[in-house]
C-alpha cells in the first residue's frame, strides 16, 4: 500500500512548518503563533514535537485507512486539508510579519495634519 500523493505533500509541509518553527525558536527570531502549539511548547520541545507530529499523522493516517472506502472524497479533503494548511500559514505569517511592518510606517506626510489632508479632498 503506498501513500497518496496528497498525503506525502501534507506530510512535507508538516515536516517543513515544523522545521522551521524549531529553528526560529531556537535563534530566538520567532514564536509559535498558534495558540494550542504555542501552550504545548510550554512544556518543552518533546511535548511540542510529539503534539506536533501527532496531529500531523493522526490525520493522514485516517485518510490513507479510509481511502479504500471512498478514494475520491479522501483525494479532495486532503487536497482541501492542504489548501487550508498553506492558507493559514500564510496568513498568519502576514499577521505576524507584514502587518507589523505597515502599521510601523507612516503613510501621512509629517508636516501636513490629517485635517488639511481631508479638506484638499473635498
Amino acid at each position: 500500500m503506498s501513500l497518496m500523493k496528497e498525503s506525502l505533500i501534507l506530510i512535507i509541509i508538516g515536516l517543513a512548518d515544523l522545521l522551521l518553527t524549531l529553528h526560529l525558536i531556537a535563534v530566538n527570531t520567532a514564536t509559535e503563533g498558534n495558540p494550542i502549539m504555542a501552550f504545548y511548547l510550554q512544556f518543552g520541545i518533546g511535548a511540542f514535537v510529539i503534539v506536533k507530529l501527532a496531529l500531523l499523522f493522526g490525520p493522514v493516517l485516517v485518510a490513507e485507512w479510509s481511502k479504500r472506502f471512498k478514494p475520491v472524497f479522501v483525494r479532495w479533503m486532503m487536497r482541501g486539508a492542504i489548501a487550508a494548511y498553506l492558507g493559514a500559514y500564510l496568513v498568519g505569517f502576514m499577521l505576524v510579519n507584514v502587518v507589523p511592518i505597515a502599521n510601523e510606517r507612516d503613510f501621512i506626510p509629517s508636516n501636513k495634519p490629517v485635517v488639511q489632508i481631508a479638506e484638499k479632498t473635498k
